[in-house]
């Protein structure tokens, strides 16, 4: 967004006084407007917004007061500077407790004018900076902007808010790709932590034998080649939350001491037997099944029983095709700047090859995919797409092919919406054969209620006796 000059209105019935600080703060490059009366400010105060508002005290009419219990009526966070003659400095140290910035005494000397408008501006700069921050935070924190229409996400994310405003620890569970470190990231930004580091460690990425000074730091001469004392990850993310990624990888010696972290708060860098207590919140998450690796004897059990507090579990892409031309437009718009020229859409046929296809890698896979087929665009629009022949994917047959071409001249969004349909139809009926037909576990299933089972089945024309035994 492009970053106007800095609007200041001049309120004073003092010609003068006018055209000498117009000349000044024109120089400055400030965009000015002026008013010779109260009532005259009033009418630019309700057309436009200002950065600052300087106005004389003594006025006739609509005084210096007045004009400013309506401007912080109408705008509370108005910044607003008051002018008068020396005699009426003690009215003008009132006016700032109706919440005037400040003051100046006329005749106003060129550099204090200059100082103090500098100063206004750059503290209301700043204060709008704050609250841009303090929204983005928000709205990133929040989930009216998540790009999903689904059932199974829409409780997802009603799982984070109830969590969030806690300091449970939180085990998040799915397939790779699926968001895990997105939904972590919710839980912190919900969280009265939300101010505090939110640290991710990839347990995968890291080597075994630097795995205990990564997470817990080290001393100086600890091991070859420790030159310098060094804080861990528990102890960069102290007062916020930790993200143990792929927490299965994490070996036994080492899970043996996030279990005393879990039980104790306490941490002791490699090569120290002084303990510091770190006041950190931790959620792990995980593609693999760790009861499994547990029983096994690759995961200790006590430390599955501590994480597992609260468990949120992401559904695979392939259990939310209703969100796949969601994601695909939203793809689309994120990374246009790969693009050689702008791309308007994704052809139909290429969203219905997409909505056929298994999507192992999730939503990373579908992002990935996006932005490989914006590099190779020739058009306006994505035609084709690369979706890699692994085993167990379904691919577009001929008769699917050829109904694309045949339904391609009806509306895009209209397209979209029969496709979403139709794999909505297919993960109903799939569930329905699971299920044999039960309908109270289709809905436990589905996670929706059995009335909105009913309905869907009557408005697909389903009928249920096929599934049952």
């Amino acid at each position: 967004m492009e970053k106007h000059a800095p609007r200041i209105l001049i309120v004073d019935d003092d010609k003068a006084f006018i055209v000498a600080t117009v000349a000044l703060l024109k120089d400055e490059g400030y965009d000015i407007t002026t008013a010779t009366s109260g009532l005259d400010a009033r009418k630019h105060i309700d057309e436009r917004k200002f950065d600052l508002i300087l106005s004389d005290l003594v006025m006739t009419g609509l005084n210096g007061i007045e004009l400013l219990q309506y401007i912080k009526r109408k705008m509370p966070d108005a910044t607003v500077m008051m002018v008068t003659g020396f005699g009426s400095v003690q009215t003008a140290v009132e006016a700032m407790r109706y919440g005037a910035y400040d003051y100046l005494t006329k005749p106003c000397h060129n550099e204090e004018l200059l100082i103090k408008v500098r100063r206004a501006i750059q503290e209301r700069n700043k204060t709008e900076e704050i609250e841009r921050l303090r929204d983005l935070l928000e709205s990133t924190a929040n989930f009216s902007n998540i790009i999903t229409r689904n059932a199974k996400m829409k409780q997802v994310f009603k799982l984070v808010r109830q969590v969030a405003g806690t300091d449970v620890t939180v085990l998040v569970l799915g397939e790779t790709g699926t968001g895990k470190e997105l939904i972590a990231k919710a839980i912190h930004l919900n969280s009265p932590r939300k101010e505090k580091p939110f640290v991710v460690v990839q347990c995968s990425a890291i080597p075994e034998s630097l795995m205990e000074s990564e997470l817990f730091g080290h001393e100086r001469g600890a091991f070859t080649g420790a030159a310098r004392q060094r804080m861990g990850k528990f102890e960069e993310a102290d007062g916020g939350t930790i993200f143990l990624d792929e927490i299965a990888d994490v070996p036994l010696d080492i899970q043996t001491k996030l279990l005393r972290i879990l039980q104790d708060k306490q941490v002791a860098r490699l090569g120290s037997n002084t303990m510091i207590t770190t006041d950190v919140r931790i959620i792990a998450a995980t593609n693999r099944d760790l009861e499994v690796m547990a029983t096994q004897g690759k995961f200790r059990e006590d430390l599955l029983y501590r994480l597992n507090v609260f468990p949120i579990t992401l559904p695979p892409l392939r259990e939310r095709l209703d969100d796949l031309p969601l994601l695909a437009e939203y793809f689309l718009q994120k990374h246009q700047v790969l693009a050689v020229r702008p791309i308007t859409e994704i052809a139909p046929s290429v969203i219905h090859a997409m909505m056929n296809y298994s999507w192992k890698g999730n939503v990373r896979e579908v992002e990935n995919l996006i932005k490989r087929a914006l590099i190779k665009a020739e058009g306006t629009a994505i035609t084709s797409i690369e979706l890699p022949s692994l085993a167990g994917t379904v691919e577009p047959t001929n008769n699917e092919a050829s109904e694309t071409v045949t339904t391609t001249s009806i509306p895009y969004k209209k397209y979209l919406d029969q496709i979403t349909r139709d794999a909505e139809q297919k993960y109903l009926v799939r569930i329905l054969k699971e299920c044999k037909g039960n309908l109270n576990q289709v809905a436990r299933m589905m996670e929706i209620d059995r009335k909105t089972v009913y309905r869907k089945i009557e408005d697909y024309k389903i009928d249920v006796s096929q599934f049952k035994d």
